[in-house]
């Protein structure tokens, strides 16, 4: 199984890939490295560390968050893609509601688009997809950031969130868009409550069923891990670590090939974490 990223082709065959955030953002929920010589750096660290993918934003989408302009979104993502595309060959996702800033990132070097707004937002993307030939992630959410916790009711999550995924995918076949060029997430943190996400952690088996793709799990230093630890979280170090290992063993519980893609904060404990998984999986490995 591959996923079809432009000039790349990522095979989802050998266990899963690690896409690591660099988040351009002053404001992000737990880091934020809005210049580019820091973002550049932390993206050199994240490769080391074993990173696949390196996916770039310019908009904080945590609960709350207030929407950016697409001028100043653009201006925040475009010179670190630039400068990342031409330090090294690994491919990089643009993190984003907005089509323009989706296209601007493209012609920037991103070959893939992260879109997070997917069940709002795809009959707008399509069209970038049928001219561009990047990889894409369509997210469930149901409303945008800055109100979406007031949206968290329903009555059978996995069955909904399932409904408006396949909805996506419905309507990117009747565009021609290439189902291996296609990933699904069923947003973590996303108008959703702790038994919401817990419950579609778990349904990753019936999703990855239902849409024949396999999945993107973003789970990583989210507030279901405060809602079930009963923690604060901050932004100190020691916060952060916890968060990362948590995230870490998590991901390692969720199947394979169900969840080909992990998108985190660290990459080292996540690829740390799959190698166990996948020894576990398999006794010849």
């Amino acid at each position: 199984m591959e996923w079809l990223c432009g000039a790349y082709r990522l095979s989802l065959a050998n266990g899963p890939l690690v896409m690591a955030i660099v988040n351009a953002t002053p404001d992000s929920f737990s880091d934020g490295y809005p210049d580019v010589g820091r973002a550049c750096a932390r993206a050199e660290r994240l490769i080391a560390d074993g990173a696949d993918i390196l996916d770039v934003g310019g908009e904080s989408t945590r609960p709350g968050a207030p929407s950016v302009s697409e001028s100043e979104e653009i201006r925040r993502v475009v010179p670190v893609i630039e400068r990342l595309a031409a330090l090294w060959s690994v491919p990089i996702s643009i993190d984003t509601q907005k089509v323009a800033v989706a296209e601007a990132a493209i012609q920037a070097g991103a070959s893939i688009i992260n879109g997070v707004s997917a069940s709002l937002d795809v009959g707008a993307m399509k069209h970038l997809l049928q001219r561009y030939p990047v990889g894409y992630v369509a997210m469930h959410m149901r409303a945008r950031p800055a109100v979406m916790q007031q949206h968290a009711d329903y009555a059978d999550v996995v069955a909904e969130v399932g409904d408006a995924l396949a909805a996506v995918r419905a309507e990117l076949d009747a565009a021609a868009v290439d189902p291996t060029r296609v990933l699904y997430d069923p947003g973590i943190g996303f108008g959703k409550k702790l038994d919401h996400n817990l419950a579609l952690m778990r349904a990753a088996p019936t999703l990855y069923a239902r849409l024949q793709r396999p999945l993107l799990m973003g789970i990583s230093r989210k507030s279901w891990l405060r809602d079930l630890y009963h923690r604060d979280l901050d932004k100190s170090a020691a916060s952060l670590q916890w968060r990362d290992t948590i995230t870490a063993m998590a991901s390692m519980l969720m199947p394979f090939p169900a969840v080909a893609v992990h998108r985190v904060h660290e990459a080292a404990l996540l690829r740390d974490a799959l190698v166990l998984q996948q020894a576990m999986a398999d006794p010849a490995s």
